[in-house]
C-alpha cells in the first residue's frame, strides 16, 4: 500500500495566515516611518506609535468575546486598519506639538490641544466606524464572511479613538518636551 497526498488544504491556510501577518507588520512600521518623517520627533512618534498595539489588543478581545477566531478575514480587516489605528493620535499629537512650540509647558500644551481637537477627531472616528460597520450586516453568504470584517475594523478603529482621546495626551503630557529648534517646514 502506498499513500499519496492528493489534496493539501493546510499549506495554503497557513501562507494566507503568514502572509496576513506580513502584511499587518510591514503596515505597522510604515506607518510609524511616515509618522516619525512627518512629526521629526522622536518622543512625539513614541506616543503616536502606542496607538497600533493598544488599539489591536483590545480588537482581540472583542473578537474573542464575540467568538471570531483569528483567520485570513479578521486579519485583512486589521492589516487594512492598520494605518488608520495611529491616524488619531498623530492628530492629536500634531496639534499638542503647535502649543508646546508656542511655549506651553507639556501639561498644559495636552490639556488645551486635545479640547481643542477632540470634535473633529471624534467626528473622523466615527465616519470610518460608518465605512466599515455596515459590512458587518450585509445578507446572503458573503455576509457570513464579511460580518468579522465589518466588526473587526470597527472595533479596532473604535479603540483608537479612545486610546487617542485618553492616553495620548496623558502620555504626552508627561513624554513630550518642548522643543528646542524652530520647527522648519520640509522641502517638499
Amino acid at each position: 500500500i502506498r499513500v499519496v497526498e492528493a489534496f493539501n488544504f493546510v499549506d495554503p491556510v497557513i501562507e494566507n495566515y503568514d502572509g496576513s501577518m506580513m502584511l499587518l507588520y510591514e503596515g505597522a512600521i510604515l506607518a510609524v516611518i511616515v509618522g516619525w518623517f512627518f512629526l521629526r520627533d522622536w518622543r512625539a512618534t513614541l506616543v503616536s506609535a502606542t496607538a497600533l498595539p493598544l488599539s489591536v489588543i483590545p480588537a482581540f478581545a472583542a473578537m474573542y468575546l464575540m467568538g471570531f477566531t483569528i483567520n485570513v478575514v479578521t486579519l485583512l480587516s486589521l492589516s487594512l486598519v492598520v494605518g488608520i489605528l495611529v491616524d488619531d493620535a498623530i492628530v492629536e499629537i500634531e496639534n499638542i506639538m503647535r502649543h508646546l512650540r508656542m511655549g506651553k509647558r507639556p501639561f498644559d500644551a495636552a490639556m488645551e490641544a486635545a479640547d481643542e481637537i477632540g470634535l473633529a477627531v471624534i467626528a473622523t472616528t466615527f465616519t470610518l466606524i460608518a465605512v466599515f460597520l455596515p459590512t458587518a450586516f450585509m445578507s446572503g453568504v458573503p455576509g457570513k464572511f464579511f460580518v468579522q470584517f465589518g466588526w473587526t475594523a470597527a472595533i479596532a478603529v473604535f479603540m483608537s479613538l479612545v486610546v487617542a482621546r485618553l492616553l495620548t495626551p496623558m502620555m504626552a503630557a508627561y513624554v513630550l518636551k518642548v522643543p528646542k529648534k524652530e520647527h522648519s517646514e520640509g522641502a517638499w
